[in-house]
């Protein structure tokens, strides 16, 4: 996959309007808060019509009210124009013209984002691995995308109705349809998580070189079937007016040398981790659409030595189009953009 243009209209600090990155490896480098993040996220969003982070709000330049990024990708198929409207609270999509989905998107266009922070996937709180785990699986999977969304809406109502203290009978009408589709998502993170454990293992043992094994298991929040452990846990659910078992509290066990990475690794450990989860998320979008999706890379030396880095830069050249950020350019490139107030230039 290529991505072809990049069109934006008021995303944070970016002031220019359109750019056309090459195919191979286009390097971006410019200064601390020169915008180098803010284009990735922008071509990030532009391709997966996702937002990596933080409110929609959050994405507007400063005293703007809307924006707008739009993406020109081409693909084994053809070309796709995918369109991003944000406002405060709102986000619209379209694809080639027509409102869509993100898991419409999905089918066609798919990217890979590698930042800094990603090593909080490793120290970080449970609900940034399930985050990780479920953006992946919503792109390689339309049933996925649908199950995880009905899913919320039910637990929702369910949480309502403990709060609310209502009776049995009436949390047992949303407790069905909880199971119903609490077990299919458990069911297909575990088979997808085999999946992410035998890749970023080959990719942490690739990169750390320490002989040290990586294992990523998915750790449910209740042993046994989801009915019998919400059942269980019905006098707790009321003291705490929540639902306290189910996929929303499961969180992705990692495991270095057999200790706990979260509880153990260090900083360096837990950002080559967090990399070989990366490689593995890259790998089956590889699979999935049987073509590399766009690689955005960010901060390119940031925290890593000599080899880890040498292990990016072959990632990178696997990749038919790679956008890679620094204050200073990688070794070797095929294209230059310098960036500098959110204005970018042919370096």
């Amino acid at each position: 996959m290529v991505l072809r243009s990049l069109t934006q209209i008021n995303f944070r600090n970016l002031v220019t309007p359109k750019l056309e990155p090459c195919t191979g490896l286009t390097a971006v480098a410019g200064g601390n808060g020169a915008g180098k993040s803010n284009l990735l996220e922008a071509c990030y969003l532009g391709v997966t019509g996702e937002l990596p982070g933080g409110r929609i709000v959050e994405n507007l330049r400063i005293g703007e009210e809307q924006g707008f990024v739009g993406a020109g990708l081409e693909h084994d198929d053809g070309l796709s124009s995918i369109e991003v409207g944000l406002a405060p609270g709102r986000k619209t999509l379209k694809l080639d013209g027509q409102t869509a989905r993100v898991l419409d998107i999905a089918r066609v266009s798919a990217a890979v984002l590698i930042t800094p922070e990603d090593a909080d996937l490793v120290h970080g709180s449970p609900s940034l691995r399930r985050g990780y785990l479920d953006s992946l699986l919503g792109r390689l999977s339309p049933r996925y995308s649908m199950l995880i969304k009905a899913f919320a809406r039910v637990l929702e109502q369910r949480n309502a109705a403990l709060r609310h203290g209502l009776a049995d009978s009436d949390i047992d009408v949303w407790s069905e349809r909880f199971v119903e589709f609490g077990q299919e998502i458990d069911d297909l993170r575990e088979r997808a998580v085999v999946r992410i454990a035998e890749l970023a293992a080959a990719a942490y043992r690739a990169i750390a070189g320490d002989g040290k094994e990586l294992s990523v298991s998915l750790q449910r929040s209740a042993a046994g079937p989801l009915a019998d452990a919400l059942q269980a846990s019905r006098a707790e659910e009321r003291a705490r007016g929540t639902t306290v078992v189910g996929p929303h509290r499961s969180d992705l066990r990692l495991d270095l040398g057999g200790h706990s990475a979260q509880a153990f690794a260090s900083r360096g450990e837990a950002r080559t981790t967090a990399l070989a989860l990366r490689v593995a998320e890259f790998r089956l979008l590889e699979q999935r659409h049987e073509e590399t999706p766009v690689l955005l890379l960010d901060d390119f030396s940031a925290e890593l030595d000599p080899s880890r880095r040498g292990f990016l830069l072959q990632l990178v050249r696997a990749a038919s189009q790679a956008l890679v950020t620094g204050t200073e350019p990688p070794p070797e490139y095929d294209s230059l953009m310098l960036i500098q107030g959110g204005e970018i230039a042919r370096g």
